[in-house]
This record gives structure tokens, sequence and C-alpha cells, in this order.
């Protein structure tokens, strides 16, 4: 009788356990959509931008402002960090040349001006509350506050905004981000002072002033953008430039090698086109998918293609509105 007594005792034990762990996911449920109407962060959980497969990039205005990028495969983060008055060019007819110190204080403007320092496409910014020169020191601050445990808490309170005066990072991937970055060490953590990757470049009166050496960052930079699922699928990507800047083509043919695609070809057919997208013979490719993301485009499939693994990026104005304009 005793037994049973105890058995009984074990079974209802565990069903408590079990209804403790149901109200406690209810409960999780319940903070998140409350939360997520309260706060309007439902829009931003709907619309996470990463695929978590791919490399994580983000703009991080700091003393010497920074290019963090987090590659979930293999695992690394990579904090590459440049002189803020270096001169990088612009791609813009009327204002061919900039200092990065002159994007500094908008998010928007330092990412896109990374993208043009690096040739890789810079997603993400982060504007820090109290400014600090990026190190190996900083870096590892970094990392071991977001990949805490206490992490999820914060952002589902919205706690780990606490020191940035701005993000565009959703709360949708900021989850997966800490859900990556909670596997990573701090071995696999890299800083890299990039200032002196510099070159003559010529500026729009012909006179040649030191800048950003574009080749020989993109070269560090795509060691940690490179994405394996790319690589592998062997697709060859053919570019059709349809805007007056060739320098659209360049951009693209740069933020596609970057992550491992083979380019084939650049056309550049100045049609005046508004649209972007991307044409593959096979919808449910990986890459045409990913170059969709990037280039924030739809798909259209097509059976006149050469091959299987073709994939035509038409690029159009509003790629151009978006990097040159």
């Amino acid at each position: 009788m005793r037994e049973i007594g105890w058995k009984k005792q074990q079974v209802r034990k565990k069903w408590r356990s079990l209804l403790s762990i149901i109200i406690t996911i209810t409960l999780l449920f319940a903070i998140v959509n409350g939360l997520s109407r309260g706060f309007s962060f439902k829009n931003k959980i709907e619309k996470g931008r990463w695929d978590g497969k791919s490399s994580f990039t983000v703009a991080v205005n700091s003393d010497n402002p920074s290019l963090i990028i987090i590659r979930p495969d293999p695992k690394k983060i990579a904090a590459l960090a440049l002189d803020a008055e270096v001169i990088y060019e612009t791609g813009n007819w009327e204002k061919p040349l900039e200092k990065i110190s002159e994007k500094i204080d908008s998010g928007e403007e330092l990412a896109e001006a990374l993208t043009k320092a690096y040739g890789v496409k810079v997603e993400n910014f982060v504007m820090l509350g109290e400014k600090f020169k990026m190190d190996e020191e900083q870096l590892n601050k970094m990392f071991i506050k977001f990949a805490s445990i206490t992490t999820p808490l914060q952002l589902l309170t919205g706690g780990w905004k606490d020191g940035l005066e701005n993000t565009n990072i959703t709360l949708k991937d900021a989850f997966s981000l800490w859900w990556q970055l909670k596997g990573f060490r701090q071995n696999e953590l890299v800083f890299m002072d990039v200032a002196d990757y510099k070159e003559e470049i010529v500026n729009s009166n012909d006179s040649k002033v030191l800048g950003i050496d574009t080749v020989s960052l993109n070269k560090k930079a795509s060691e940690y953008m490179e994405n394996l699922l790319v690589i592998n699928d062997k697709s060859n990507i053919r570019i059709i430039n349809n805007t007056k800047y060739n320098s659209a083509g360049l951009l693209a043919a740069s933020f596609i090698r970057s992550i491992g695609g083979n380019v084939i070809e650049i056309r550049n057919l100045q049609n005046g086109s508004d649209r972007t997208k991307v044409t593959v013979r096979n919808k449910n490719s990986y890459t045409a998918g990913y170059l969709a993301n990037i280039f924030d485009c739809d798909i259209n499939e097509a059976e006149n293609l050469e091959n299987e693994g073709e994939i035509t990026l038409s690029i159009g104005s509003e790629f151009v509105k978006k990097y040159f304009e």
C-alpha cells in the first residue's frame, strides 16, 4: 500500500511539474503578446530580416566607426574599425568623396557609408548613447552583455536598449541573434584595426587624395561574410544594370561576391527600369531567396534561363536611390 501511495505521489509531482511548465509558457506568450501591443513591437516581431544562416552585419558609431559581422557557420564575430576622418568613394556624381565622420550621426547613413567602404551589405546599425573607441576589450564587453542568460527578459522589457541612442535591429532579429550568440565562445571574437587600409583615389577635379582601399577592405570583410549555403549552391549569377550608374552594378556584384556568389556577367543596359528583381528557374533556390532579401526585391520564375542553376539579378532605380542619390 505504501508503494502504491508513493507512486501516486510521484505521478502527482510529475503532473504538477508539467502544469508549471505549461503555465510558464502560457505566461511568456501572454507577456510577449502584451508587450508587442503595449510597446508597438508587433510589427517588428513579424518583420525580422535575418534568416539566422547568413552573416549578420551591424554598423556601430564608435569613435572609430566599426563594422561588426556575426557569422553563424563557422562561428566567428569580427569587428573592423576605421578612422572616422577617412575618405571614401560615394559613387555619387555630385559629391564623389566624403568622410565617414560626416555620416556618423545617422544610423542609416553610417550603414550606407560602411556598405560602400567595405563593398558588403550592411543592414543594421547601433547608435551608442555614450561613444567609446572600439577595441578587443569593448568587443568582449558587448558580446558578454548580449549573450547573457538575462537577455531574453531584457528583450521582452526593452532593457536591452539601455545605453543605446538608437538601433534598427528588430525584436525578432535580436532574439535570433541572442539564440546564436549564446553558443559562441570568446575565442571566436576577432578585432581588427583597418584604419591603415588606404590608397590614392581620384577626386572630381582629377586630384588625388588618400582614401579607403575598398578592395582590401572588401577582401577582409568577405572572410566573415561568406555563406556556405550560397557557395555550395554553385549558382551562376548574371547582373543586368538598368540604371545610368555603372557603379550600381559594381556594388551589387561586390555584395554577391562577398557572400561567396559566382557573378559571371555584369551588363549595363541603362533602360531606366524602376524595379529590382531576381529571376530564377527554381523559386525554391536558397541563393535566389537570399539575393531577394539582400536587394529587398521580388523573385520571378522563368523557364527561358540557360540552366537550372542560373540566376539573373536586374538592378532598378530603387537601388540607385538607396545608395547613390
